[in-house]
């Protein structure tokens, strides 16, 4: 899978343009704040997510602007396709083959994106919804129909809530949402659970690679709806939230479901989220991505499209190349941008496109 080419127009601070891209190795060059991250923000936002730096549609658009777009042609083992994306204050529009979509949520599945940037180093450090997010999007890549479930179990837990902030009520008041939320808590902390378990071992297999002294990377899932290894039948789980419902009432907000779940992450049986090392959380989350790559890779047929912004200032010498060889070692779309020449282990690899990024423009 890769993208020929993007179209970008009063996205950001992005000259309108169409740049064309090689199927294998891309270095985008350039100084900060002419555009390489915004570039390849773009990309990333056609695989319909949200994008890694802002929840806010007008953050998007050029200043002064009303509307922006991005539009690139993907290549898979589908054939060719052109999703679209238009951006307007609050609201986002999709496009296939220029016909609006129902939803952007249309979109996933049709261009699978993994990103690695410097942000990515508090998916270890950082807060349990971090770690979520990478599971729930990596879990939507595989299954894209996982993300209905996501969506429903947010409808009722926002009704729940909005119920839980009136005053007068009772258990039967917030008895049918818990019916609702005890189904769909089952069904994502298995989904959760079977993903972490494929996950696990190839994470844990490329981080011996990384970081042979560290200790054995172990990834497990934190959830109120798991003992010992094994999911609560629903009636248990209805049980928790029947359990929990005076001290909701009394603070008047949820405290039981999946939206507390957390992702553990040990090495050498110590959680690495309080005690790693900046350089061992490096490895970690290297790991993790390489993980969901090769899974993604042996379950769908095809390699995503791989997006590194400045990945380069964040690593040692040593763990670039390692990272580098990896994701090189086969026929891969992997688009990375830095503000320096490319490195020889990148120039090694043959054929590489390059492109320069200048005051929004990008130019061979």
């Amino acid at each position: 899978m890769f993208v020929s080419s993007l179209k970008v127009f009063k996205f950001r601070n992005l000259a309108d343009q169409t740049i064309e891209l090689d199927s294998g190795a891309v270095y985008i060059n350039g100084l900060n704040g002419n555009g390489k991250t915004n570039l390849v923000e773009a990309l990333y936002l056609l695989s319909g997510s949200r994008s890694f730096r802002t929840n806010s549609t007008g953050e998007l658009l050029k200043w002064g602007e009303r509307e922006a777009s991005v539009f690139g042609t993907v290549v898979s083992k589908n054939g060719s396709e052109e999703l679209g994306l238009i951006f307007t204050p609050g609201e986002r529009t999709a496009y296939s083959n220029g016909k609006a979509l129902d939803s952007v949520t249309d979109l996933i599945g049709r261009l699978r994106v993994i990103a690695f940037s410097p942000a990515d180093l508090s998916l270890v450090k950082g807060s349990p919804s971090g770690r979520r997010k990478f599971l729930d999007r990596h879990m939507v890549d595989l299954s894209p129909g996982f993300i209905k479930l996501l969506m429903a179990y947010q409808r009722a837990l926002a009704s729940k809530s909005a119920v839980l902030k009136q005053s007068g009520i009772d258990y039967s008041h917030i008895k049918p949402w818990n019916e609702l939320l005890a189904e769909y808590c089952g069904k994502i902390v298995d989904n959760r659970l079977n993903f972490i378990k494929s996950l696990g071992e190839r994470a844990a297999e490329f981080h011996n690679q990384y970081a042979t002294t560290d200790g054995e990377l172990v990834i497990t899932l934190e959830s109120d709806f798991i003992q010992g290894e094994q999911i609560l039948s629903q009636n248990d789980i209805l049980d928790k939230f029947e359990n929990a419902a005076p001290r909701e009432m009394m603070t008047r907000t949820p405290v039981l479901g999946a939206q507390r779940d957390d992702l553990a992450i040990t090495l050498g049986g110590v959680d690495a989220r309080a005690f790693a090392s900046q350089g061992q959380t490096r490895s970690v989350v290297l790991s993790l991505k390489l993980g969901v790559i090769d899974l993604l890779e042996g379950l769908t047929g095809e390699s995503p499209v791989i997006l590194l912004d400045d990945v380069d200032s964040e690593l040692d010498k040593g763990r670039s190349e390692r990272l580098f060889t990896a994701l090189l070692s086969k026929p891969r779309q992997v688009i990375v941008t830095g503000t320096e020449a490319p490195s020889d282990y990148l120039l090694a690899s043959g054929n590489l496109c390059t492109r320069t990024v200048s005051q929004g423009k990008v130019v061979p």
